[in-house]
């Protein structure tokens, strides 16, 4: 496992895209997914999401992907044991697919464990550009990369970086949350929202794991929270949350109890920091009158775009159904098509989308 005969030269930037290729992102953390899909965006390649090692087993055999990114630490089948399963499954196709394992914490034991279970490459988390752009130049078929430039000189201007002066967020360095974004501030504040979304519902996770001492619990939502705070330069809860995951697999329980409500609290104090930032979602456009034969159709289409786990056709759907003035009768069943659109929740979705089908089937 290595860098390997492509490594990509020191200063030079491999320019290119890949509209033909497919890609699939296996992540638990929802704030991981929306800046891996964010930080691919500029390689017009078609990327798909994940949230469980089981599920990424089922989308692989479903579908041809060129590379798999994939989380390392996940609840119920991490991402060694998710690789071994690809790795196992009947077809030559499931033995050369390039997996690339995504780790926050790559020491000499992990490494190994990923040589064993047939994972080609690591990235260290949070990937940034120049190391993201190393893997997908190393392990996507050189067939499927169109080149646009292939090395920058010296005397070409870098990309223009944003004015960062205004923002003003306690807890949170802006500057290092927007490398991470690649300087994309509309990509930084759509992390920024996701990342404030779930505190209340992660902060509860962690309390809940404090309180019944389950340790595998308690570490899986640390080591979640480690690695999108980083993402956001919450550099501080970052900091806090790796110590208190490496207390925790050490066994060391008392140093758990007494540290963590101190992680809360500044952890907590993130939302008041991101609020005036905080991206508003609610459809602000005229709103036209319900048709059912419309709204129905477009349920198909999401019902379709669901069975081949494209999250972009989705959300076109779902702002689609946003167009429509629907009353209490439905406006209920598209909020929750909306909220299982925004976690990568595909099943959920389908479940929604033909319960709502029914229900119009029904009527006409």
């Amino acid at each position: 496992m290595g860098r390997g005969e492509n490594e990509v030269k020191e200063g030079q930037e491999i320019a290119f895209t890949a509209p033909n290729a497919r890609i699939l992102i296996v992540d638990d953390n929802r704030v991981s997914l929306k800046m891996a899909k964010g930080l691919l965006r500029p390689y017009q390649m078609q990327v798909d999401t994940s949230e469980s090692g089981r599920q990424a087993v089922e989308m692989v055999q479903d579908g041809a992907y060129d590379l798999v990114f994939m989380d390392h630490l996940m609840p119920e089948m991490n991402g060694v044991e998710t690789a071994k399963a690809i790795r196992g499954l009947e077809g030559e196709q499931y033995k050369k697919l390039a997996i690339v394992a995504m780790s926050a914490n790559v020491d000499q034991e992990n490494l190994e464990l990923f040589q064993q279970s047939g994972i080609n490459d690591f990235a260290v988390k949070p990937v940034e550009r120049h190391n993201l752009n190393e893997i997908l130049y190393k392990w996507l078929p050189k067939e499927l990369l169109v080149f646009e430039q292939e090395e920058i000189s010296d005397g070409q201007e870098s990309p223009e970086q944003e004015d960062l002066s205004d923002w003003q967020m306690d807890g949170i360095d802006v500057e290092v949350g927007m490398a991470y974004s690649d300087n994309d501030r509309a990509l930084y504040l759509e992390v920024l929202t996701d990342f404030a979304d779930n505190i209340l519902e992660n902060v509860e996770q962690i309390e809940r794991a404090l309180e019944d001492k389950d340790i595998t619990a308690y570490i899986m939502v640390v080591h979640s929270l480690k690695s999108a705070a980083r993402y956001l330069g919450a550099v501080t809860v970052a900091d806090k949350a790796q110590a208190l995951e490496a207390d925790a697999k050490r066994g060391d329980w008392q140093a758990v109890e007494r540290e963590t409500p101190e992680l809360l609290l500044i952890y907590r104090k993130l939302y008041e920091s991101i609020a005036p930032y905080h991206l508003d979602r609610s459809y602000t456009g005229k709103r036209k009158r319900f048709d059912k034969k419309a709204v129905y159709e477009l349920l198909v289409t999401l019902d379709k775009y669901m069975e081949e786990y494209d999250i972009d056709g989705g959300e076109e759907i779902v702002w689609a159904l946003q167009e429509y003035e629907l009353g209490k009768t439905w406006s209920g069943r598209r909020d929750r098509i909306m909220k299982a659109i925004d976690q990568f929740d595909y099943d959920v979705c389908r479940k929604e989308a033909l319960s709502w089908k029914l229900a119009l089937e029904k009527e006409t």
